[in-house]
């Protein structure tokens, strides 16, 4: 019998690299050189190249018990068929209180994603990195307490110059805005170690996740100029670690429904989720141009009516999370439901998660194989589940 030639490996890499990750876990049983070709962060970072050339596809994390993901970009039959919409996970043990339990080590709160890592904080002290599709976590550095009630905002991004990741928190007194109140820390993944930098302009006031896009993370922040409030998108720069604006949000959003607005993002594009439980439209904005607010295009504008059916009374929250490559709008219903909504179509489809808490919270996030081991300095409190 004849035996099939040997391919090239860098051939074998170049196809490997191609693959979805779900393949790749799969393909590492193959073999112990693709086991270890398959674990390398050389080629976990030549697959996120490719996947980014790909415009990679965006799932959403629906953190509850049991703990699920959900394809942000699921359209046709896919949304009638929920083993392709919808997976179940498991996880990390040392997230959880007993190794046998789902109940997790405290109170949760999201700092973000970067490369299909995901931060996740419990009672702003214990902080971890998270891949849940290699279903790696690695605790960090403890966080300083705040020695005052405060906001608390954290952001996740990677820094090109020093090939490695960091997490920001930004911490600030409930009723005050004042600079020399804030406090910024910085961990690097390599180091290890929070440290004080620089924090905020007076009068700043930031809220949410940080989004990192172009070597930077956003947040959504408001500035008070007199008896006004303005409006405007902050970024942190990753390797000045330096604050500064980058732009107001249109000029078309009302005062009025400043009350939810969410920074989010699609493609290369920061986007802009308009909408409020008290108002009729749910409006969404595409920053085109980076930087240049003459840009900001508006995407779609919706009626309650046209996601809910005629008559509806709103009863809850509406949280638009992503805008996909395909034209679809990810909308969180209260941390109930997820909506997938076609502006084109004016069609919905509704996903009732079967948990066992009164609601899920999302995680934005993408599929790679980037583990948070990757430039850890030690292998102190680490949590490897494979």
């Amino acid at each position: 019998m004849e035996t099939l030639p040997q391919l090239p490996e860098d051939i074998i890499v170049n196809i490997l690299s191609r693959l979805p990750v779900k393949y790749l876990i799969q393909l590492k049983c193959v073999s112990k050189p693709w086991l270890s070709l398959i674990s390398d962060p050389q080629f976990a970072k030549l697959h996120l190249a490719q996947s980014k050339k790909k415009s990679i596809s965006q799932r959403v994390l629906l953190i509850t018990v049991p703990l699920e993901s959900a394809a942000c970009e699921a359209s046709g039959d896919d949304l009638d068929d929920e083993s392709k919409l919808i997976f179940e996970l498991e996880y990390p043990v040392a997230m959880k209180k007993t190794p046998d339990s789902d109940e997790l080590v405290g109170w949760l709160d999201l700092g973000g994603s970067c490369d299909g890592l995901i931060c996740v904080v419990f009672e702003h002290e214990r902080i971890f990195l998270w891949n849940p599709t290699i279903r790696e976590a690695l605790e960090l550095a403890k966080l300083r307490p705040f020695d005052r009630c405060g906001m608390f905002s954290y952001g996740l991004g990677y820094n090109s110059s020093t090939d490695d990741y960091k997490v920001v928190r930004v911490a600030r007194p409930i009723f005050t805005v004042a600079s020399n109140e804030t406090e910024v820390e910085v961990l690097e993944l390599k180091t290890n170690i929070w440290r004080r930098i620089q924090g905020l302009q007076s009068g700043i006031e930031i809220e949410g996740e940080g989004i990192f896009l172009h070597g930077a993370l956003h947040w959504l922040a408001s500035r008070q100029t007199g008896p006004k409030k303005i409006y405007i998108i902050v970024a942190f720069h990753m390797i000045e670690e330096k604050f500064y604006e980058l732009v107001p949000i249109p000029d078309n959003i009302k005062e009025t429904k400043h009350d939810l607005l969410i920074l989010g993002i699609s493609g290369d594009c920061l986007c802009l989720f308009d909408g409020c439980s008290y108002e009729t439209v749910l409006e969404a904005w595409q920053l085109k141009e980076y930087g240049v607010k003459s840009s900001w295009t508006r995407l779609f504008s919706v009626h309650r009516e046209t996601l809910h059916g005629p008559g509806c009374s709103v009863q809850y929250w509406e949280y638009a999370l992503c805008y996909t490559k395909t034209g679809k709008v990810v909308i969180d219903y209260d941390g109930r439901e997820l909506v997938w909504y076609d502006p084109k179509e004016k069609t919905s489809k509704t996903f009732t998660p079967c948990n066992d808490r009164d609601c899920f919270l999302p995680a934005i996030y993408i599929e790679s194989l980037v583990s948070p081991h990757c430039c850890y300095a030690t292998n102190r409190h680490n949590d490897k589940d494979v």
